[in-house]
């Protein structure tokens, strides 16, 4: 009997140590700068990683959403799998500077692609490229971020790759696999690839300025990153446009390697732009240098300055009033036209969601509902046609919301610097009580007012299968916005339909 009780203490004190030991593998871990350090390795935002659950990117399969499950299958890998010391170099080295794991417990393993990676890719010089908007392509609307690394090889010769996140699609993709990437997401992945190709591809092959922002990282930080960055390389991630972009991916993974790159100002999203003011705001930027496309170099020859994070807040409200009532615009993700900031070479909006109501006659009423809007308007000298796409919802007569979509190409010509004059063709369809096809034509003005002012002029002339659709088939628009700051915009406005309404007020950016 006293043998029973003395092997049942015995076991309960082998159960404790086992316990205490666990607790001291994992005490540095768990700190809240360690498992802070940790977590931003994976990726986490709040209580899961940004990178989907079933990616390969984890070890554990539950790794997504529990960052201890994955620290403990990250030391078992890393104890019992030589392969493990040559995929995971990162979390290896980790793991041995927080003195969870020694050298002496690591297997054996030669890891040759590792190696030839780190002597073919210099971590020299670190940099965040901001490719310029692409007017054409709806997945593109928001620029592409990419990190460009530099450096010199062990033959001092100069070396640049760039590393980026993207959807795995056409620049030109489909409209289908736009909105799957929009609402549900789609297959992307992380791609290192020679610097020189991406230079061809944005600059040459789709006309796309590069913008080129050098980081102030450490050499520590750097040398996480080269580890980092080969844990990611092609490894199947789900992209979102809204949760998970070229931006947010980036963003995770400079602060992987670095806290102070991490993006705490945004609460649900950011445009490329707004995270590059956010790092220039932090004196994480060095240097700004561009690779100008061969339509930017006919601007800047011209004498026309323009900078990307000139470019306003993406988040914006907009309020009209107007004789008996009064007008609210939403627009979470946007380029507005009749903003003043000079951003781009081209007069563009680029919206993600744009919601506008009305207060009318008091009544509240849903009137347009963007689901994309994009407009661009541009020298046909220099830039390619104009382009219109609309995609949502919108009040015909009636008071009746009627999904619809546009299309459009025209064409701008500059007849002096700051001012441009437009022909935009454009087709639509409309599903109201019975389906509408129509077609319409708009012609216009836009013209900037020194630094500090911008005045629109617009005519617009519909020919609807359905002449009841919007209660009027023309309409005359006319706007003057004086920037009051970076941020906060001033707009007169008048419209004026054929139904006899005149539309006058004024609005406030903020």
């Amino acid at each position: 009997m006293l043998r029973f009780i003395a092997l049942g203490f015995a076991v309960l004190i082998c159960l404790f140590a086992d316990q205490d030991g666990g607790d001291t593998v994992s005490n540095g871990l768990l700190s809240d700068e360690g498992l802070s350090a940790w977590k931003a390795l994976l990726h986490y935002k709040g209580e899961a990683s940004v990178i989907g659950a079933k990616s390969p990117f984890f070890i554990s399969p539950n790794g997504h959403g529990d960052p201890i499950v994955e620290l403990n299958a990250a030391i078992e890998a890393l104890k019992n799998d030589p392969n493990a010391r040559c995929t995971y170099p990162a979390r290896l080295d980790f793991l041995l500077k927080s003195g969870v794991i020694t050298i002496s417990d690591l297997p054996g393993a030669t890891c040759e692609e590792y190696d030839e990676y780190v002597r073919k890719v210099p971590f020299d010089r670190v940099y965040i490229v901001f490719a310029a908007e692409d007017h054409s392509a709806a997945e593109s609307q928001m620029g592409h971020t990419i990190v460009k690394i530099a450096g010199e090889d062990e033959n001092n010769t100069t070396r640049e790759h760039s590393f980026s996140f993207m959807a795995l699609m056409s620049e030109n993709g489909n409209l289908t696999r736009y909105i799957s990437a929009v609402w549900s997401g789609t297959e992307g992945s992380y791609v290192l690839a020679p610097y020189s190709k991406t230079v061809q591809t944005y600059i040459y092959g789709e006309k796309r300025s590069l913008w080129e922002f050098e980081l102030n990282m450490s050499d520590e930080a750097k040398n996480r990153l080269k580890k980092h960055l080969w844990e990611l390389k092609g490894t199947p991630i789900n992209y979102q446009f809204i949760t998970h972009n070229c931006n947010t991916a980036i963003e995770a993974v400079l602060n992987a390697v670095d806290q102070n790159f991490a993006d705490n100002k945004h609460l649900f999203f950011a445009t490329p732009t707004e995270y590059l003011k956010l790092l220039q705001e932090r004196g994480l930027i060095k240097s700004v240098s561009v690779r100008p496309s061969e339509i930017d170099r006919a601007y800047f020859a011209r004498g026309r300055a323009f900078y990307p994070l000139d470019a306003p807040n993406a988040s914006r409200a907009l309020i009209e009033g107007f004789d008996g009532g009064f007008r609210l615009s939403l627009m979470p993700t946007y380029r507005d036209m009749r903003s003043v900031a000079d951003a781009s070479s081209a007069e563009s909006e680029n919206k993600l969601t744009e919601i506008i109501a009305r207060y009318e006659d008091s009544e509240a009423r849903l009137e347009t509902l963007n689901l994309i809007a994009m407009k661009t308007i541009a020298d046909y000298k220099t830039t390619d046609a104009s382009r219109l796409f609309r995609l949502g919802v919108e009040e015909s007569a009636g008071d009746r919301l009627s999904p619809f979509f546009e299309w459009g190409r025209g064409l701008g010509v500059s007849p002096f610097d700051g001012a441009i004059a437009y022909v935009m063709p454009r087709i639509g369809f409309a599903q109201s009580k019975k389906p509408n096809l129509y077609a319409a034509a708009e012609a216009g003005a836009v013209v900037r007012i020194g630094d500090y002012a911008k005045a629109i002029v617009s005519y617009e002339r519909y020919f609807d299968g359905d002449g009841d659709y919007r209660a009027f088939n023309e309409r005359l628009n006319a706007y003057l916005t004086i920037a009051v700051s970076g941020e906060w915009d001033i707009r007169a406005g008048y419209e004026k339909r054929l139904d006899g309404r005149v539309l006058i007020g004024t609005s406030l950016y903020f």
